[in-house]
C-alpha cells in the first residue's frame, strides 16, 4: 500500500511542480473535478445522453462562482479529505492505506464497473441488431 501511495503522491507532486499549482490544488482538481468528470462522461455514454455532464458542469460553475480563493479552498478541502481518511484509524486502517483504498482502488473499481457496463450494453445491442 505504501508503494502505491508514494507513486501517486510523487506523480501529484510532479504535476504540482510542473504547473505552478500546489500539491493540495492538484489533488483537489484531480479527485474532485477530473475523476468525477470522467465518471459523468462514462455514465452519459452508458445512458446515451449528456444530463450527468451538464449537471456536473452546472455544479462546477456554481462552485467556481462561490470559491473566491482556490488555494485556500483547496487547503481546506484537502484537510477535510485527510480527516475523512483518518476516520478509519479506529478499525486499524491508517491514512496511507485508506488513501490507497478510496483514492486508487475504489476509483479503479468504479472505472472498471462503468466501462464493463458500457461494453455489456453495447454487446447486448450489437447482438440484438444481429438478430434483426
Amino acid at each position: 500500500m505504501e508503494t502505491i501511495f508514494n507513486i501517486v503522491a510523487n506523480v501529484l507532486f510532479s504535476i504540482a511542480q510542473n504547473t505552478g499549482l500546489t500539491y493540495n490544488e492538484i489533488n483537489i482538481i484531480i479527485y474532485y473535478v477530473i475523476i468525477p468528470f470522467t465518471f459523468t462522461v462514462l455514465i452519459d455514454i452508458y445512458f446515451k445522453n449528456h444530463i450527468t455532464k451538464l449537471v456536473f458542469f452546472a455544479l462546477l460553475l456554481i462552485a467556481v462562482f462561490f470559491i473566491q480563493d482556490f488555494s485556500k479552498f483547496s487547503d481546506w478541502l484537502f484537510s477535510v479529505s485527510v480527516n475523512f481518511l483518518n476516520i478509519f484509524s479506529f478499525i486499524g486502517i491508517n491514512y496511507i492505506t485508506s488513501s490507497v483504498i478510496f483514492c486508487v482502488l475504489l476509483v479503479i473499481t468504479i472505472y472498471i464497473f462503468l466501462i464493463a457496463a458500457i461494453v455489456k450494453k453495447r454487446n447486448k445491442l450489437k447482438n440484438l441488431t444481429n438478430l434483426i
